[in-house]
This record gives structure tokens, C-alpha cells and sequence, in this order.
């Protein structure tokens, strides 16, 4: 008959959410991850495969977290324009801001597993669509300029989206963020006939 486990499994995944989003996979040395988790080695192996399963499944619950929150801004109520605008002015950075799970992995493309690198792209892709829908609709509506193509647009609002998870580290300043946002929101505008 085998132990009974002393831990508590979705909390271990839970510090080790954690720890792989501040430090990345290659910080996250598997000494700290056995320190913070309370798993010894055997255990992480045996419950997790190792530290790049405990990575994938780490990441799997961030980028589970991530698309419920696309979905509420972008999905939930497919509005065009007001959609966009309330997905980007949710984001805000806290004073110990270290960038977002989903973009330091991607960053980290050649240390993490294909498997990984593979849920990445495709909640990227996933977010990239939620955003053309939107697009669409304003584009319908008359809120959105239609001199850009959807496809153009919603990969400059990906590549915004994507560096201003980048732009907060080091210098997580609000105000510059809502400054930046709305200039890009302002860029999206219908301006009179189009």
C-alpha cells in the first residue's frame, strides 16, 4: 500500500504558478521549487514528472486563468470597440509587476518543452481571434476605422497587448500604461467617413 500524500496538490501548483511567472523556467531552480513547495524530490518527480511537468502544469493553470479573462473582456460580450477598450484598461501593474507567465515563456522558447511552448501559442492565437471578432463588429458599427484590414489590426492590438507585459518591468508606472492605451484606442476611431 502506498503513502498517503501530505500535500496538498493544486496548492504545490500553485507556488510553483508562482515562482516559474517571477523567475522563469531556467530561474525556477529546482532546489527553490522543492523549498517552496514542500515536495521533496522523489515527490516532484513522481507527482509531476519532473520540474518541466511541474512547469507545463504550472502553466497550463495560468494560461487557464489567462483565457477566462480574455473571454470576460473580449468574448462575453462581443461589442467591437468597447470591448477592446475595457480588455485594455483591466490592465494594471502592481508595484512588484514581473511581467506576464504567458510572455516570459515565450521568451523562454528554447528552455521549455514543445508541448509548453505549443499552449502558449495557442491561447496567443486564441486571443488574436477574440480580437479580430471585435474589430469586425466595430468595423460594422462604424467605431473602428475600416481604411486597416481586422487581420492588421488585431495583430498590432496582439503586439500591444504582448509589450505592455513587457513595458511594466522595472517601472510598473500606471499612469504611462492608461496614457499609451488610450493613444492606441484613440489610433482605432472611426474619424468621420470611412
Amino acid at each position: 500500500m502506498g503513502r498517503k500524500k501530505t500535500y496538498d496538490r493544486a496548492e504545490v501548483l500553485e507556488k510553483a504558478m508562482a515562482l516559474f511567472w517571477q523567475l522563469g523556467y531556467e530561474g525556477a531552480h529546482l532546489s527553490k521549487l522543492v523549498e517552496i513547495t514542500g515536495l521533496n524530490r522523489f515527490g516532484l518527480y513522481k507527482e509531476f514528472n519532473g520540474k518541466m511537468g511541474l512547469f507545463e502544469e504550472a502553466l497550463e493553470l495560468y494560461l487557464a486563468r489567462a483565457k477566462i479573462h480574455y473571454d470576460n473582456c473580449l468574448k462575453k460580450d462581443l461589442s467591437g470597440l468597447e470591448a477592446i477598450e475595457t480588455y485594455f484598461k483591466s490592465i494594471t501593474y502592481d508595484p512588484e509587476y514581473h511581467g506576464c507567465f504567458m510572455i516570459n515563456s515565450m521568451i523562454e522558447r528554447n528552455l521549455i518543452s514543445e508541448n509548453g511552448f505549443q499552449q502558449v501559442m495557442d491561447l496567443k492565437e486564441y486571443i488574436r481571434v477574440l480580437f479580430m471578432q471585435n474589430i469586425e463588429i466595430g468595423q460594422r458599427n462604424a467605431e473602428i476605422s475600416t481604411q486597416t484590414e481586422p487581420e492588421i489590426i488585431a495583430d498590432h492590438l496582439l503586439s500591444l497587448d504582448q509589450g505592455l507585459s513587457i513595458f511594466g518591468i522595472g517601472s510598473p508606472d500606471n499612469e504611462r500604461l492608461q496614457k499609451i492605451i488610450a493613444f492606441n484606442m484613440d489610433q482605432l476611431k472611426a474619424k468621420g467617413p470611412t
